[in-house]
């Protein structure tokens, strides 16, 4: 973002990898860069037992204590709230100001349509993007898994 020639730029960006938030989004808006969103959901959102393994991870290194590691985002799915992780996901980041585009892939219609709903609901309730922040505002580097090869 030093140099004028960029017009857009892909950044990853999740419920628990935020720094973007305070290094990246305020440059961009101020100077005009499309940001396409990346890392929303893959796989740590989106398959349980890789959500458990990365907490005890975390824990392990002292990064998250163990009583939140337990039920991590579980609060984020309510009957105000999100109706499933991978729809906490979607909602997180489609409403961070400073993202212009979120980027998802799949080859499963059902799921093309599960995440274009939940791109076009409204943003998380704010006490839910509260816990968010005060949980795991603080890490770096999660969820940032490459795809998965067959």
């Amino acid at each position: 973002l030093d140099s004028d020639v960029w017009e857009t730029a892909m950044v990853a960006f999740n419920m628990m990898h935020t720094n973007a938030r305070e290094t990246y989004f305020p440059r961009s808006r101020a100077q005009g860069v499309g940001t396409l969103l990346m890392f929303a959901v893959r796989n740590i959102f989106s398959q349980p037992e890789r959500l458990v393994a990365e907490m005890r991870q975390l824990v392990a290194e002292k990064k998250l204590h163990k009583a939140v590691a337990a039920d991590p985002l579980g609060f984020l799915v309510h009957q105000t709230g999100a109706s499933s992780l991978t729809d906490a996901a979607y909602r997180f980041v489609r409403h961070e100001p400073g993202v212009d585009v979120v980027l998802f892939g799949t080859s499963d219609i059902e799921h093309l349509r599960q995440n274009i709903a939940s791109i076009l609901k409204p943003p998380l309730p704010a006490g839910d993007l509260q816990q968010l922040r005060a949980r795991f505002g603080h890490l770096v580097g999660v969820g940032l898994d490459g795809p998965r090869v067959a």
